[in-house]
């Protein structure tokens, strides 16, 4: 048996997420699919970070093994052949018969887009929230910085959340902004269920009412869900990958990103 990590991108509009559902269509069913198509495939397909519908993928690194893998097989190749058009696979290498694409990562990151304007973009519906009101940036830049560093999330997951540990370090909390477009990057070891989109909302909050009563930090020190923000749309959040200590160029880089846009 040899054990493989992949990469793939994905547009989460029309997918109910990576995680297998029954009577759902998801990014993991879909590998699956593949590679039972051209391989011997003996274990499930897992993932770097388990996006929610609707939610993007620009880099999301994959595992899988296989039984007596063909030496001949061009990976990417036969992936794409059974893909549809919104899952595409753009590495295949071997990997250590440990590697673990969740469990092996030491540092995952994601951004957030929002489209600030009185008048919302029907092309960009699917891959942006868009805020009506002004967002003032010094604020949000304020409100970023005291999110860095190791603290008690309890107040930025969902009710559905089911780690153990609410203790989370984020490593990086910073934006860029271009013509009222504004992309927001997290970086962290881990995330807490709905904890990007709910810590999006609340600086969202925040950012636009400058008498917001609540900052972040008094916040994070209540643990108190009901002190935070919505939960911000799923469509403005994309996966940027992961890092590990063997495997490289598993994740892009925040300012590749954006200056793709």
């Amino acid at each position: 048996m040899t054990r493989f990590v992949g990469i793939c991108q994905y547009d989460g509009t029309l997918f109910s997420g990576f995680q297998f559902q029954k009577n759902a269509r998801s990014v993991q069913d879909e590998l699956e699919k593949a590679l039972k198509s051209f391989s011997n495939l003996s274990s499930r397909v897992n993932c770097a970070g388990r996006t929610d519908k609707g939610v993007h993928a620009l880099s999301q690194i994959f595992d899988f093994s296989v039984e007596d893998p063909s030496r001949n097989i061009n990976w990417i190749a036969a992936f794409n052949s059974y893909l549809p058009d919104d899952l595409v696979v753009t590495h295949v290498e071997e990997a250590d018969s440990n590697f673990h694409a969740r469990f092996s990562a030491y540092e995952r990151s994601y951004v957030y887009l929002i489209k600030v304007g009185e008048i919302r973009s029907t092309f960009l519906r699917n891959y942006v929230y868009h805020v009506s009101k002004p967002i003032e940036l010094k604020l949000l830049s304020k409100e970023l910085k005291s999110i860095i560093g190791t603290h008690d999330f309890s107040a930025f997951r969902s009710s559905q959340c089911s780690a153990k540990d609410p203790v989370k370090t984020i490593l990086k909390a910073s934006f860029e902004e271009r013509d009222n477009l504004i992309c927001i990057q997290f970086s962290a070891n881990a995330f807490l269920h709905n904890m990007i989109r709910i810590l999006i909302g609340t600086l969202v909050e925040i950012s636009t009412n400058a008498d917001s009563e609540y900052t972040i930090t008094d916040i994070i020190s209540s643990k108190d869900r009901a002190l935070a923000g919505k939960t911000a749309p799923a469509n403005g959040l994309f996966f940027l990958g992961a890092k590990y200590k063997d495997i490289q160029n598993t994740n892009i880089s925040f300012k590749k990103f954006f200056d793709s846009l």
